[in-house]
């Protein structure tokens, strides 16, 4: 009886251990309206640190690069070397951690820390780092590591999902909405999926109706951009040249744009000789399509096949037309 009882006691002082080491400490509660900015604003132990993380890390990098190690044309390649290179900066950002003395430099290398998720990091650091906090803090981290993890193609865990239902429950009605449209599998991964239509009662500026059925049959590009977007602009000379050698067999163009002065428009339009159909509303990021897909950045397109169905979103530089070359013979 008193081995079992010792035993007993032994077993639950290695799960009393275990539960500390998976757990930690008590979530920290901070809102928004508490966080004290001149603590944020300050340079401290966190900042250097950051500074100095970013100066390794770059240097790491450009050896990868001059070894031939990683491509830095190739996503995939400069993600893989970011994880490699990159891990050692969440080691050692614990240790400092435990060294600050208050919530608001905590807040701040936590929310560095989730900058890298989806490049340095996975899903699985995102959910720790988000657990360390209450207060309505954790949504908006929860939602700037969950759009890390959709710009960077990284896979969706099902502990990360806990945390995206938990935003789409949230009082804050476009943080709900955005939580929502992340636990749809199209948002996450859209290749093989049919593209979702347009809003209704929508119009080109060429005044006839936005809508899928316009473009039946084609291989049609949707391209979320704006005059005012450097890397929009640098792949408009591409965008013409393909549709001038394929259009003829089958190709079209659709433009969102995210402009909002008209004339700027229309006047790039014309001196860059783009005649595929575009969307002008001028409300900038707040237009009438946009939100539809949830578009975070710009450029963002779409190459959909002759039935609507996605077939790549990575479509920058020559990667269009070595896609135009397969779907159109």
């Amino acid at each position: 009886m008193k081995k079992f009882t010792k035993l007993a006691f032994m077993a639950l002082v290695s799960a009393g251990l275990i539960l500390s080491t998976v757990y930690g400490a008590e979530p920290e509660k901070l809102n928004q309206a508490d966080i004290r900015q001149e603590i944020i604003q300050q340079e401290d132990a966190v900042n250097d640190f950051l500074k100095n993380a970013s100066q390794k890390l770059n240097e790491k990098l450009q050896a990868a690069v001059a070894d031939g190690s990683m491509d830095p044309q190739d996503m995939e390649s400069i993600k893989a070397a970011m994880k490699k290179h990159g891990a050692h900066i969440f080691t050692d950002a614990e240790k400092l951690r435990e060294t600050l003395k208050e919530p608001e430099q905590r807040l701040k290398l936590d929310m560095e820390l989730l900058g890298l998720i989806g490049q340095a990091a996975s899903a699985d650091m995102a959910v720790k780092i988000v657990n360390r906090w209450q207060g309505d803090i954790r949504e908006i981290m929860i939602m700037t590591s969950a759009q890390r993890l959709q710009m960077m193609k990284e896979q969706f865990t099902p502990e990360f999902d806990a945390l995206l239902k938990e935003a789409a429950q949230s009082k804050n009605a476009e943080v709900a909405k955005a939580a929502g449209m992340l636990l749809n599998e199209f948002f996450r991964n859209p290749v093989g999926k049919e593209f979702p239509d347009f809003p209704k009662d929508v119009k080109t500026t060429d005044g006839k109706e936005l809508n899928l059925a316009r473009f039946k049959g084609k291989v049609l590009l949707v391209d979320f951009w704006a005059t005012w977007c450097p890397p929009c602009r640098a792949e408009v000379p591409n965008l013409v040249k393909v549709y001038k050698e394929y259009n003829p067999k089958g190709f079209e163009i659709v433009g969102i744009s995210f402009d909002e002065k008209r004339e700027d428009f229309d006047k790039y339009i014309e001196e860059n000789a783009m005649p595929w159909p575009q969307y002008f509303d001028g409300k900038g990021w707040q237009n009438e399509v946009g939100p539809t897909y949830g578009i975070q950045s710009i450029p963002t397109m779409y190459l959909l096949d002759k039935d609507g169905k996605v077939v790549t979103t990575d479509l920058r530089g020559e990667k269009l037309e070595e896609e135009l070359a397969k779907l159109i013979k």
